[in-house]
C-alpha cells in the first residue's frame, strides 16, 4: 500500500511537470475598408458610406467613417458622377438612375482602386398574393439554450406568392411591425375622476437572416409560391390591464439583381453557420467589389441597385371562428415609433371599418 501511494505521488509530479500553457498564435488582419454601397432606383437620394472593419479584439463600439476617398459611379456609356463627400466617408446619390443603363461604382483609397461589376436597374417590385396561415411558433427568449428558454407563441404565419413572367425573380424584404393597445386611465374632470381610454403604439422589428426570396432552385418554374415573410403574434407583449388592438405592418420589398442576391444568400449562410465543418467562411460571401491594381487587397461590402416598394397591413385576430384579418391599407400616414394619445385615437388608429382620405 504504501508502494503504491509513492507510485501515484511520482504519476502526480510527472504530469504537473510537463504540464505548458498553450498560447496560440493568432494572426492579426489590419482593418480593411468597407463599402456600403445600396442605391435604391426610385428614391431620390441615397447615401454611400467608406468606413473601416474592426478587429474582433477591439473593444471600441461603432465603426469609423474614413475620410479622404474618391468615390464615383459610371454607367455603360462611360458617362462620369463624382460624388460629394458631405462629411468623412459619407457621399450622396442625388441623381435619379436610368432603368435603360447599367452602373458601376470605383473608389480610389490610399493609392488602391476598387470597383464593381456593372449592375442593372431591376423593376419594381410586385406581389401577386399575400395570405396568412395560423401557426403555432417555439420563439428562444433568451439565456442559455436549453427547455426553460423557450416558448411556444401562437399567430399567423404571412406567406407570399409571385406569378414571374419576366426576368424580375430576386427580392428581398424587410419590415416595420407597430402593435396598438389601449389602457385605462383616470383623469380629473370638474373635480371628479373618471375612467378614460388611452390609446398607445410601439414598435418591433423582426429579427434573423435575410428574408430572400427566389425561383426554387433545380426547377423549370420562376413562379414562387408560398415565400415566408413575417410572423405576427396573436398579441404584442402586452402588460397586465392592457388591451390589444392589432397590428399595422410595413412590408417593405426591394427587387435585386442576381448578384446582389447571391451576396445576400451567403452572408445568411455565414449567419446560420453554427460551427460545422463545411459552414462558409466570411471571405465566400460573393462581393462585386475588388481592388483592380491589387488582387490581394480586401475590400469587403457590395455595390447595389434596387428597386423599393412599401406596403401596410393592419392584422388582427378576430375570433377561432373567422380567425386573423389581414386588411391591405391604402393610405399611408406618417406614424411615430411609439406614443399614446388621450381618449381620442390618432388619426392612423386602424379597426376592422376604418374609412381613409380620398375614399
Amino acid at each position: 500500500m504504501k508502494n503504491t501511494f509513492i507510485y501515484l505521488i511520482l504519476l502526480i509530479g510527472i504530469f504537473t511537470g510537463c504540464e505548458k500553457v498553450y498560447i496560440p498564435d493568432i494572426e492579426k488582419q489590419e482593418n480593411v475598408i468597407v463599402v456600403d454601397a445600396r442605391i435604391i432606383s426610385n428614391h431620390d437620394v441615397n447615401y454611400i458610406s467608406v468606413f473601416k472593419s474592426k478587429s474582433f479584439t477591439d473593444a471600441d463600439g461603432g465603426y469609423p467613417l474614413i475620410p479622404g476617398a474618391s468615390v464615383s459611379i459610371f454607367d455603360n456609356n462611360n458617362s462620369e458622377y463624382q460624388l460629394q463627400e458631405e462629411k468623412d466617408g459619407l457621399f450622396k446619390v442625388d441623381f435619379k438612375l436610368n432603368p435603360e443603363l447599367e452602373y458601376k461604382i470605383k473608389i480610389a483609397y490610399q493609392g488602391d482602386s476598387y470597383e464593381s461589376s456593372f449592375e442593372q436597374v431591376p423593376e419594381q417590385p410586385e406581389i401577386d398574393t399575400i395570405y396568412g396561415i395560423p401557426e403555432v411558433k417555439v420563439i428562444e427568449v433568451g439565456g442559455e439554450k436549453d427547455a426553460d428558454d423557450f416558448r411556444k407563441v401562437g399567430g399567423v404565419q404571412l406567406y407570399a406568392d409571385f406569378d414571374n413572367d419576366n426576368d424580375l425573380q430576386h427580392f428581398r424584404f424587410t419590415a416595420r411591425k407597430t402593435y396598438q393597445f389601449t389602457f385605462p386611465v383616470e383623469i380629473m374632470v370638474m373635480r371628479e375622476l373618471i375612467e378614460v381610454t388611452n390609446f398607445a403604439w410601439n414598435t418591433m422589428y423582426p429579427r434573423g437572416v435575410f428574408n430572400l426570396a427566389a425561383p426554387p432552385e433545380y426547377s423549370s418554374s420562376i413562379d414562387i409560391k408560398k415565400h415566408p415573410l413575417f410572423f405576427m403574434e396573436k398579441a404584442a407583449g402586452i402588460k397586465y390591464g392592457q388591451s390589444f388592438a392589432g397590428w399595422i405592418l410595413y412590408l417593405y420589398q426591394y427587387s435585386l439583381t442576381k448578384s446582389s442576391y447571391d451576396f445576400y444568400k451567403d452572408l445568411n449562410n455565414q449567419l446560420d453557420a453554427d460551427g460545422r465543418l463545411f459552414d462558409p467562411l466570411y471571405v465566400q460571401a460573393r462581393s462585386n467589389l475588388k481592388c483592380v491594381n491589387n488582387p490581394d487587397q480586401i475590400i469587403l461590402g457590395n455595390f447595389e441597385i434596387t428597386s423599393f416598394k412599401e406596403r401596410r397591413y393592419f392584422i388582427k385576430f378576430l375570433s377561432d371562428e373567422k380567425g386573423y384579418l389581414i386588411k391591405p391599407i391604402p393610405y399611408f400616414y406618417d406614424i411615430p415609433l411609439d406614443g399614446e394619445q388621450l381618449e381620442i385615437p390618432p388619426d392612423f388608429w386602424e379597426y376592422y371599418t376604418k374609412s381613409y382620405p380620398n375614399e
